[in-house]
């Protein structure tokens, strides 16, 4: 069996929902959470139950289940620091996904590897599972350190999470400090994240995702980057919750056996190459992206067509 905990977070999209547990289901966890939001409305009530018990059918193993449901919906920027909040307060550290990041066998142990090798390395806050560009990072070794934060599918210790500042309610103190503008590998990034960040502010985004990266870079920690795509997110359809800025899939590589770095160092260069290749269109992109963030409901869907037509089609 696995022995390190996955939390797996579900809400309607029983499809996806189940190709997520069938990964889990091949590594057999011996602990496992999932924790489902309630439905947003009467239709989707339904939908959120038949999906729980499609994947509760899934699991054909003994392993320690606990399972956190709710009545009403809490929205992605409550439900999952909730969630996290309840998973760390047992375990000291564990695998996150999500039902539409969809993992290879080779994440859980890449990420079992390195979350006990790193455990007291308090300059890393997590550690990713994708690598979409992996053609373009010419290291020899199986990782290496980053300042960008991937969410869809990533190995978290309770160390890093009791950091986690889901409100950026120092936003403003950082803002003026002599470091802020170092947090950044170019202009560009800086840009980027600042779109997000001061639309979570402003209440435009329920998000919770963006201030993992904040959290990373106020501490002054980095994300370790694996060289090899390990995720793939399959959640790009009408009930994703998450906006899309480019199509994430890539083949899934086998990293094993690691080569671990004589020296684990940021290296700028490489977030710049993958920073470049994620957000193809330059300015252009990131303008309409910040457009997005702050537009009126009714116009997202929209702009965010457009922009998928404009860089990505």
């Amino acid at each position: 069996m696995f022995n390190i905990p996955v939390l797996f977070i579900i809400f309607r999209r029983k499809d996806a929902a189940l190709k997520v547990i069938e990964a889990i289901a091949k590594v057999r966890p011996k602990k496992l959470y999932i924790s489902q939001d309630g439905p947003r409305n009467s239709e989707e009530i339904r939908q959120v139950n038949e999906t729980r018990e499609a994947v509760l059918s899934k699991i054909n193993w003994e392993c320690d289940l606990t399972i956190w449901t709710h009545d009403k919906n809490l929205g992605l920027k409550k439900h999952i620091p909730e969630a996290f909040g309840k998973f760390f307060e047992k375990e000291e550290c564990g695998i996150y996904l999500e039902d539409d990041t969809l993992p290879s066998k080779e994440f859980f142990y890449f990420q079992e590897e390195l979350l006990k090798k790193y455990k007291d390395d308090k300059k890393i806050f997590s550690i990713n599972g994708t690598n979409f560009y992996s053609e373009l990072i010419k290291s020899k070794d199986s990782y290496y350190l980053s300042k960008i934060g991937d969410i869809w599918g990533f190995g978290l210790w309770r160390r890093s999470w009791e950091l986690y500042d889901g409100k950026l309610k120092d936003f403003g103190k950082l803002l003026e400090g002599p470091k802020y503008n170092s947090y950044f590998f170019n202009k560009k990034y800086k840009y980027y994240l600042e779109s997000f960040w001061k639309a979570i502010i402003d209440g435009k985004l329920n998000s919770w995702a963006m201030q993992i990266v904040y959290t990373a870079l106020k501490n002054d920690m980095y994300f370790i980057a694996p060289k090899y795509n390990m995720v793939n997110n399959i959640g790009k359809n009408k009930t994703a919750s998450n906006i899309s800025l480019q199509e994430y899939h890539k083949n899934f590589d086998n990293p094993f056996p690691l080569k671990h770095p004589k020296e684990l160092t940021y290296n700028k260069t490489y977030d710049i190459i993958y920073f470049r290749n994620m957000l193809r269109g330059g300015w252009l992109r990131l303008i309409l992206i910040k457009m997005y963030l702050f537009l009126p409901a009714g116009l997202k869907t929209a702009t965010n067509n457009l922009i998928n037509k404009v860089f990505i089609s």
